[in-house]
């Protein structure tokens, strides 16, 4: 059972990415129209592409060569179309990744950007660029930190493990605060609808949980590392937060 749910969680990987679209928000005209249509439209071609290619490799493939094969794309390819079929697949590859790269550094930049211009970090990293209208110093930042995790943290494999623990657990935070705020601010007006609220939001916290659980028993090493930099925030925002109350901004 563990080692199905930790495949479970490494699976979502391939649907990961949804959540970018929410941090450029501020920045999209008719946020609470244009969000709720991309994020099901997105995810929905996105399971279509993907269980359609896996369907495709399952087909031309047996089960024994796919559990001995590295990238089970590239052979199926190679079985199909021959060596023509690895290039595309690599190029297809490059091209993903890429895309992906795009908008995983456009939105990732904007965290730190939003925290920095409520206080709750380096005022510098919460100003725009005079001319590209971007967060400009947070990206650079957070290339820098990126090219430092690469360094140290080694393969693509434990990087990913160490992402895949913290994204989770703030994907259930984010989740579980709609019960915060609604009970905080009952008379805001919200342009969103949860719906199925609350079973849904609930239903989702609580599989989160699972995974979560499965996720730190199955990879400990990495888990307690992601833990580790996610607790070690804490000092940070609360030496910000106390700064932020002293001068009253």
């Amino acid at each position: 059972m563990v080692g199905f749910m930790a495949a479970l969680v490494a699976a979502l990987w391939a649907y990961d990415g949804w959540n970018d679209l929410n941090m450029v928000s501020e920045e999209i005209e008719r946020p609470e129209r244009t969000i709720p249509i991309a994020l099901i439209a997105g995810v929905g071609l996105v399971a279509v592409l993907y269980i359609g290619m896996n369907a495709g490799i399952q087909r031309a493939l047996p089960a024994s060569i796919i559990a001995n094969s590295a990238v089970p794309a590239s052979t199926a390819s190679e079985a199909a179309l021959g060596r023509i079929g690895i290039s595309l697949v690599s190029i297809g590859m490059i091209i993903s990744m890429l895309a992906g790269l795009n908008g995983t550094i456009m939105s990732g930049g904007r965290v730190p950007f939003a925290v920095a211009r409520d206080g709750y970090l380096f005022k510098a990293l919460g100003e725009v660029h005079p001319r590209f209208h971007t967060p400009a110093l947070a990206l650079v930042i957070q290339g820098i930190l990126a090219i430092a995790l690469v360094l140290v943290g080694g393969a693509f494999r434990e990087l990913f493990s160490l992402a895949i623990f913290a994204e989770w657990l703030f994907y259930m935070v984010a989740a579980s605060t709609i019960f915060v705020f609604r009970k905080r601010e009952p008379s805001v007006h919200r342009p969103y609808r949860t719906a199925g609220y609350p079973v849904v939001p609930a239903l989702f916290i609580a599989t989160a949980a699972v995974l979560l659980c499965y996720t730190f028993v199955s990879n400990l090493r990495d888990s307690v590392g992601g833990l580790i930099v996610i607790l070690l925030g804490i000092p940070v925002y609360l030496w910000f937060a106390r700064r932020r109350s002293e001068t009253g901004s």
